[in-house]
């Protein structure tokens, strides 16, 4: 006797129907979640680009108040995340890592005053404008009296001088330049009592003495040619 062909059941019919429905709706809602962890891991990768752009080359600075091997510590951890397989804490490891380099850069400009090398390259072309350009105005002090600019021959040897002595003046500073690559930074007491060792040894260097005294002149005329008040007498080394 043939085989008659059976409908399934208008209940069946709804249940298959449901069942195909949550299976696609399963496999809809994992590439949604596949897609968002995906976005989510190439936002987190960027973020850690972005990061490694900002400290690009300054494991390469050669002057002492760089403090390059410290920088070169934070490139290596920063290039292992910029890697990263997941994006779970992303956004918290990521400020981390700014708050850290910011307190390392903030921490590098406290030493620039006493890094003679960096200073001599940081004033050249003020030096460079202020010899080419007309002599500034006298200026006022704050008791009114009229001040007159550095004269060129004065910058000129201040420049000289500056040049001349700086890596010298660098290198009797070696041992506080060799502590700095390792003290610990969010220490206030540690940092107070290194610089104090830094300031100890710049005081007794008469090639920093020496730079210190050219780059006060360089100082004043760079401030004169912009029209700046002279400063208020100050204790921090570059006036």
């Amino acid at each position: 006797m043939p085989r008659q062909n059976r409908r399934p059941s208008p209940r069946a019919a709804v249940v298959l129907a449901v069942a195909l429905a949550l299976i696609a709706s399963g496999c809809g809602a994992h590439r949604a979640h596949a897609s968002t962890e995906l976005r989510a891991l190439q936002q987190c990768r960027a973020q850690w680009r972005d990061v490694a752009q900002s400290v690009a080359g300054l494991d390469g600075d050669t002057n002492p108040s760089a403090l390059a091997t410290r920088w070169t510590t934070v490139i290596a951890t920063v290039a292992y995340y910029q890697d990263t397989a997941s994006a779970k804490g992303c956004r918290a490891r990521v400020a981390t890592q700014v708050r850290a380099i910011t307190t390392l850069r903030d921490f590098s400009a406290q030493l620039r005053p006493y890094d003679m090398a960096y200073q001599a390259e940081a004033v050249a072309p003020a030096v460079d404008l202020y010899l080419h350009d007309a002599l500034p105005a006298p200026v006022r002090s704050s008791r009114g009296k009229k001040i007159a600019p550095p004269s060129k021959q004065a910058v000129t040897a201040a420049a000289a001088t500056l040049s001349e002595h700086a890596a010298q003046a660098n290198a009797d500073l070696a041992p506080a330049w060799e502590q700095f690559a390792s003290v610990e930074i969010t220490d206030e007491a540690t940092v107070r009592s290194a610089m104090a060792d830094l300031d100890s040894l710049a005081r007794s260097s008469a090639d920093w003495t020496a730079c210190d005294q050219a780059l006060q002149v360089i100082l004043t005329a760079e401030r004169d040619q912009q029209g700046a008040a002279p400063p208020q007498p100050t204790s921090t080394p570059t006036g």
